[in-house]
């Protein structure tokens, strides 16, 4: 069983009160980076070197105090956070970015990404370490779950892509070699030392600083769930409160680097499409590239691998207003919203219009020459400029061959769903984007809207 915390925020106080560091030594081995700490003695040993013959244990098993049982150490993020400071505080690399580059990426998602896996060439050094552990695989001598098999071991073990290993061990038969506990740990210590050599040999094998933390972090978290497994299975009870505390910090992390994943995505799309546009625009239609908080636009290849990766006012004035309404919607967060956007959207949500979202552009009088600073006497034009853009709560389902709007009509409540993440970060970038154009009267489909007062329907406005 687990020892689960009832007060999160106390079981971080007294974890980092009681539970020692990353860097503690593991008694057997002597070599730092303990994984579990014998509660009453305070022994740490890594999760390979502690044996359980006959839980739940009474004694320590190395100074053979009585217990009072064992702890799980929590993830320490200090080397992780220190090599992304580092990276940041240095200059820039010069050339071309490469896909694994991660020291000229320090907001790369570390935590909780199961896509995020090694790819590329095998050092000596991890060709060592990878032979140990297949070894001590075979041998039984490992907190490893019964019928686990090799393959997915070691791909979690060295954060590495099973083609990869497939590669690299052609005629091995990984997927059909399955895990059979002996003792579960590694009994001679001479053995748990030159185990221990070997991984650290192989972390400090890696050249970039920010991988390199990544996977010493990694290989951790990975002894560790393993250990908290095997306990689960043999009945051995383990206090995990300072784990789970950590288990919370690494979701933190990962949803925060999915978010700056999804902005750096949404800005990479809005400087490459503005970079198209401008240089493709219709006469009388006016794009504003001042203050649009963008990077300047990146090559094919960059884009491509950024998508790939696998790593974002609306005053009428006389009521008159041309609005292009586009399906697919963001969050419900009105930048520059007024009370007329919010009708429009109440509109939309109790009427069953299959419409999410909404981009406003409003009739105003600028200086013919463009120049802003014009005096009362300047000749002015009527332009129209963007005043605002908003998003409905969820998006209208049809039901059958009716539309919401059918439906609302007959008396009937139209299902509907809330929009999914990659919906929101979409819609949201497409207003962030129009707030950039203005039109002049008669020009694109804004302008061409007001000038005629007739509504018009777009299927394919990317044309």
């Amino acid at each position: 069983r687990l020892t689960l915390p009832t007060d999160l925020t106390a079981a971080a106080a007294a974890a980092s009160a009681a539970i020692p560091s990353a860097s503690a030594s593991c008694r057997r081995c002597q070599v730092g980076g303990g994984d579990v700490q014998v509660m009453g003695c305070g022994c740490c040993l890594h999760a390979r070197c502690f044996p359980i013959s006959n839980p739940p244990i009474q004694q320590c098993p190395v100074c053979r105090t009585a217990t009072q049982g064992i702890a799980l150490v929590g993830m320490d993020f200090a080397e992780v956070d220190e090599a992304r400071r580092a990276v940041l505080a240095a200059p820039p690399k010069k050339g071309r970015k490469r896909k694994s580059d991660k020291d000229q990426d320090p907001d790369h998602a570390a935590f909780g990404d199961p896509s995020d896996r090694r790819t590329g060439r095998w050092s000596a050094e991890e060709v060592a370490y990878c032979d140990i552990l297949i070894d001590k695989f075979g041998t039984g001598e490992l907190p490893v779950e019964e019928k686990t098999k090799l393959n997915e071991f070691l791909g979690n073990m060295l954060k590495s892509k099973q083609s990869r290993l497939t590669k690299k061990m052609k005629n091995a038969s990984l997927s059909q070699k399955a895990f059979h506990r002996a003792s579960g740990c590694i009994v001679d210590p001479n053995d748990a030392k030159a185990f221990a050599k070997l991984e650290e040999e192989f972390i400090l094998s890696i050249q970039s600083q920010i991988e390199r933390a990544e996977i010493r972090f990694h290989i951790q978290k990975e002894w560790r769930e393993l250990f908290s497994s095997y306990c689960v299975a043999i009945g051995q009870p383990l206090d995990a409160d300072a784990w789970l505390v950590s288990v919370e910090e690494m979701d933190r992390r990962a949803s925060q680097a999915r978010e700056n994943a999804r902005i750096a995505k949404r800005r990479a799309m809005m400087s490459n499409a503005l970079t198209h546009d401008a240089s493709n625009t219709d006469s009388g239609v006016f794009i504003n590239r001042m203050h649009t908080g963008v990077a300047d636009a990146l090559s094919p290849d960059d884009l491509m691998s950024l998508l790939s990766g696998g790593r974002p006012p609306a005053n009428g004035g006389d009521g008159v207003a041309a609005a292009v309404v586009a399906s697919r919607r963001a969050p419900r967060t009105y930048d520059h919203g007024s009370p007329f956007l919010s009708k429009v959207i109440d509109y939309i949500q109790q009427n069953g219009v299959p419409f999410e979202h909404v981009d406003v552009w409003v009739p105003s009088f600028v200086p013919a020459d463009g120049n802003a600073g014009g005096g009362a006497s300047s000749e002015t034009k009527c332009r129209l400029c963007f005043a605002g853009c908003a998003t409905t709560e969820f998006k209208i389902l049809p039901h059958g061959s009716r539309t919401g709007f059918q439906q609302v009509k007959e008396g009937i409540n139209p299902p509907s769903e809330m929009l999914s993440p990659q919906e929101q970060v979409a819609l949201f970038g497409f207003g962030e984007y129009s707030q950039k154009f203005s039109f002049n009267v008669g020009c694109g489909l804004p302008g061409r809207v007001y000038q005629s007062g007739i509504p018009t329907w777009e299927q394919s406005v990317h044309n």
